[in-house]
């Protein structure tokens, strides 16, 4: 009978042994257990070639490389400063510290039900890091996240930082794929150029058409097929203008009930620009409302914002653009026509 008490104690001893090993090993030094991933950052990021973002909602972009062009989702360019903001993150992501263990439970269930995952792929066809992006730390200036490499997930999250930046990660992986989109809305080389068709719906009269012929530019009042008398230094100067036109930025503080009726009443100015290669951009110009309530030098309130309009990019885009940039393309007909 004593000797079975021995051997009961001698087992709970090894048990609890084991335990304290096997606890030990789980808490170690950072990165020491095998299931403990914490190398997020990449640092040769020239070797990124696509990345793709899903979150919680299921809401996904892919950004793709292509001959060293960053595109959206396979159609549209990216935006260099959106891409290389994330390039930076890839290379500079730290760990600030391991989630204490008294936290980590609700950080992997907040991790597995909110997170955004984004997937970086090196070349190959599957991803050399997976990332999954939770929140920020009560002083916001950490972000939770949990490493996935060659299919196996890290069994504890970590508090990720970038060393001199103030603030956590989160926003940065964003999925709505318009905000990726580069904010160019005319691009295009002059000898590229097919036609330039403004619209005026305000003054008619200023409104015309200009026609790349043989590398040869013409202006036109709309729908006639007879050349104006025009200054050629002057339309090849303005032609040379739509190289680098963007718009400001995305409308997405507007209710959908907003945007509709403003598409549907009387727009300002038409823009039309179709290239030689058959790629057709157009932008709807409308009057914004002048929320700011400003006034002229003699203090009467102006009917319209005198910064800003809104801009309906090819039926699918509704954005801010700004005068400062319109300006230097919306000149009337008058300014071209030699007078006689």
């Amino acid at each position: 009978m004593k000797n079975n008490k021995i051997l009961i104690l001698l087992l709970v001893l090894l048990a609890a042994i084991a335990v304290y090993f096997f606890i030990n090993k789980s808490a170690g030094t950072l990165g020491s257990n095998k299931e403990e991933k914490s190398g997020f950052a990449i640092k040769n990021t020239d070797a990124i070639d696509k990345i793709f973002m899903v979150d919680a909602k299921g809401q996904s972009v892919t950004l793709s490389k292509s001959k060293n062009t960053w595109m959206v989702d396979g159609k549209y360019l990216a935006r260099p400063d959106n891409v290389r903001l994330l390039m930076k993150t890839f290379s500079r992501i730290e760990v600030r510290s391991p989630v204490p263990k008294s936290a980590q439970n609700n950080v992997i269930k907040q991790i597995a039900t909110s997170a955004t995952k984004v997937e970086i792929y090196e070349g190959g066809d599957k991803p050399s890091k997976i990332y999954y992006v939770g929140g920020a730390t009560l002083d916001h200036q950490g972000t939770y996240m949990i490493l996935e490499t060659e299919g196996v997930k890290s069994s504890v999250p970590f508090i990720m930082y970038i060393p001199g930046n103030y603030g956590y990660l989160t926003s940065r992986f964003f999925t709505e794929s318009a905000q990726w989109r580069d904010a160019v809305v005319f691009k295009a080389l002059p000898e590229k150029i097919k036609s330039i068709e403004i619209t005026y719906h305000e003054t008619p009269e200023e409104s015309f058409y200009i026609n790349n012929k043989d590398g040869v530019f013409s202006l036109f009042e709309i729908g006639s097929v007879v050349p104006l008398k025009a200054n050629s230094d002057q339309l090849i100067d303005y032609v040379e203008r739509y190289k680098s036109i963007y718009y400001e930025m995305i409308d997405v503080e507007s209710k959908q009930a907003k945007i509709d009726s403003t598409i549907a009443s009387p727009p300002f100015i038409t823009i039309e620009v179709k290239e030689l290669d058959g790629i057709v951009n157009k932008i709807v110009l409308y009057h914004m409302p002048n929320f700011r309530e400003v006034k002229s030098n003699d203090d009467v309130e102006y009917e319209f914002d005198i910064d800003r309009m809104y801009g309906h990019l090819n039926n699918e885009l509704f954005t801010y653009v700004q005068f400062a940039t319109f300006d230097n393309i919306t000149l009337p007909k008058s300014y071209f026509v030699l007078q006689k």
